[in-house]
């Protein structure tokens, strides 16, 4: 995985070719903690069975709601997220 902040990121496999997952607009306060909720959400996601694409798509919208808050803490809570999601 690459991540292009407003971007998005690539994924990348051995057995694939790169491909984009856009990112999600956000109001920009504060990137500091957004690559470790992007890191957070995909892994989580990732461990309940969502496949690489999907789970790189929610990262790119628990980041840009990170970066909408000032603060290394920013990460969005579960709740949080899945409104998020069902918003896009």
């Amino acid at each position: 995985m690459v991540r292009t902040g407003a971007g998005g990121c690539w994924l990348a496999a051995v057995d694939a070719e790169p491909f984009h997952v856009p990112g999600r607009p956000a109001h920009v306060v504060d990137t500091t903690g957004a690559g470790d909720a992007h890191v957070a959400a995909f892994l989580a996601r990732l461990s309940r069975g969502d496949d690489p694409a999907r789970a790189a798509w929610v990262a790119n919208v628990a980041a840009s709601l990170a970066v909408e808050r000032a603060g290394p803490g920013t990460g969005p809570t579960a709740t949080e997220l899945q409104a998020a999601l069902e918003e896009d």
